[in-house]
């Protein structure tokens, strides 16, 4: 005599079977993110000519940006936001970093970058981070 699983064990069985599904399919999910940048967050740099950013998937470069603010200089107390215009953004061979090229060195100063990056699969990141030039 053969014996059938119950009802209820072939309800838990199917719940356990689809949370495995979730769980070996949640990379495929994953949004492309951030890697690391040139110069890093919070980080106190000199003779700032190029910045990178490096993400973890290939970004579209069109639909990509990135805006550098001078948020302080030294000796102005009450120095307004300036935004740094003039440079040239360029996708990199590996098709996930983004160089700007500023056609001068940065001013000693604080600094916010803002990006924004759209990824293969259509999917906008966006984020920011802070540096200073010394």
């Amino acid at each position: 005599m053969r014996h059938l699983p119950s009802p209820r064990m072939s309800r838990l069985a199917a719940s356990a079977l689809a949370a495995l599904a979730l769980i070996g399919s949640s990379a495929a999910f994953a949004h492309a993110k951030l890697v690391s940048s040139t110069p890093a967050a919070d980080a106190k740099v000199s003779n700032v000519k190029t910045l990178s950013l490096n993400f973890s998937e290939a970004v579209v470069e069109k639909l990509s940006g990135v805006e550098v603010v001078m948020t302080g200089m030294p000796g102005m107390a009450n120095h307004g936001a300036m935004k740094v215009s003039g440079f040239t953004t360029k996708l990199g061979a590996d098709g996930k970093t983004l160089t700007l090229t500023l056609p001068r060195a940065l001013p000693a100063g604080s600094y916010d970058l803002k990006w924004h990056a759209v990824t293969a699969d259509t999917h906008r990141i966006e984020g920011s981070y802070s540096f200073s030039v010394k």
